[in-house]
């Protein structure tokens, strides 16, 4: 089994154990913790992960999905948009993408739709939906080739990078980012020779391209390849990072989940650690500094920040904060997870929020409201039962 689906099939085993031994809060929909207000928005979603919001408030949301059956090819996620109305969120538009379930050491978990990222630069006025102009772009986990050869099940939707209308959900471009990065792993398998190749396409960020341009930059954080890639004009996927993993033993794992833009202009990338974290214990995650500009794909990456826990979801805020979600951040009471910050200054003095609000978290984004705002029920395969919870300061 590759190691991208292992990893996962892991993750699920370990949500299994953790939400029998603790349990989810019935409902966190309207608390306080440390003068920390607690309020969920958005409910009955299938494993929703990456979550971002456009120019005008519209909030998008992937959704993994949840097993039907016994089937291994699933269609009950996607993305979904939410708009403001009457101070609620409504559900705008679905679009569903292909998922699969996997299942290993008594654990299922389901790869698809992983993260949503969208340019705010001339979206409420812009006509156009052009590859490289306005756009919402979302990824869909795993690859094409990498399931193939590992169940023989073709799944055209793994691994792709599609670009959305924002009004429709409807598709006007794609790329086959989880393709091109699993045979880039064949062909530097040296890097990793038990386990490439691999892919597993895991974070988007799409930003803007600076000097006045109406156009965007996208990268893909690779979770089985290890990799940070910017998708280029013709669409093909640049390698610009390759993160490193442990040097040695089971441990071999860094996972990068998510990617944020820093105050500084450089990508700041959180690593899941799961390894790590389960065997050593909490605080083995590490935030990797990376150039989007490098052409040194070798050396492209150091450590900005550590002490983090099973980073899932990341972002700065606006100002210069780094926030991330902790999947697997063990609590006294109530089900695993937490939200961590840091500040730009002192990065390693990291602050935890949520004291077991917040279960199983995945994505996270800055509202309009300035708010933080957090989806949760990530690996936790009953049906409905993930949402996006509204997290405000004291």
């Amino acid at each position: 089994m590759r190691r991208s689906i292992a990893i996962s099939a892991l993750a699920a085993s370990a949500t299994a154990l953790a939400l029998s031994n603790l349990g989810v809060p019935a409902d966190a929909s309207h608390s306080k913790s440390g003068g920390w207000t607690f309020h969920t928005v958005v409910t009955g979603l299938n494993e929703p992960r990456g979550l971002a919001f456009d120019g005008r408030g519209g909030l998008y949301v992937a959704q993994a999905g949840v097993p039907h059956g016994d089937a291994f090819v699933v269609h009950n996620g996607g993305v979904t948009k939410f708009r403001w109305k009457h101070g609620n969120l409504d559900k705008s538009w679905s679009r569903s993408f292909a998922s699969i379930v996997v299942s290993e050491g008594g654990g299922t978990d389901v790869l698809g739709a992983a993260a949503v990222s969208a340019t705010s630069n001339k979206c409420a006025t812009h006509r156009s939906y052009r590859w490289r102009a306005c756009r919402v772009q979302a990824v869909i986990g795993e690859s094409q080739l990498g399931v193939k050869a590992a169940a023989g099940v073709n799944v055209p939707d793994l691994g792709h990078l599609y670009s959305l209308r924002r009004h429709t959900g409807a598709t006007v471009g794609s790329v086959n980012v989880g393709n091109q990065d699993y045979r880039w792993t064949g062909r530097h398998k040296s890097l990793f020779p038990d386990d490439f190749p691999d892919s597993n396409s895991f974070g988007v960020l799409t930003v803007r391209a600076g000097g006045g341009s109406n156009g965007a930059r996208t990268f893909v954080a690779d979770a089985g390849a290890n990799t940070i890639s910017e998708i280029t004009r013709g669409g093909r996927s640049r390698i610009i990072s390759y993160i490193p993993n442990e040097t040695s033993g089971a441990l071999r794992d860094s996972t990068p989940t998510c990617i944020a833009l820093g105050p500084d202009g450089m990508l700041y990338v959180g690593a899941l650690d799961l390894l790590s974290n389960l065997t050593v214990g909490p605080g083995q995650s590490n935030v990797w500094r990376v150039d989007p500009n490098s052409t040194d794909w070798r050396h492209n990456a150091t450590i900005w920040a550590s002490g983090f826990t099973t980073i899932d979801g990341c972002t700065f805020d606006s100002d210069g904060n780094f926030w991330a979600s902790e999947l697997f951040y063990p609590n006294d009471s109530g089900a695993p997870g937490d939200l961590a910050m840091s500040t730009w200054a002192h990065p390693n003095a990291i602050t935890h929020i949520g004291g077991g609000q917040i279960p199983l978290p995945g994505g996270i984004a800055q509202g309009p409201d300035g708010a933080m705002y957090v989806s949760f029920g990530v690996a936790d395969t009953t049906p409905h039962s993930g949402g996006v919870m509204r997290v405000a300061g004291p």
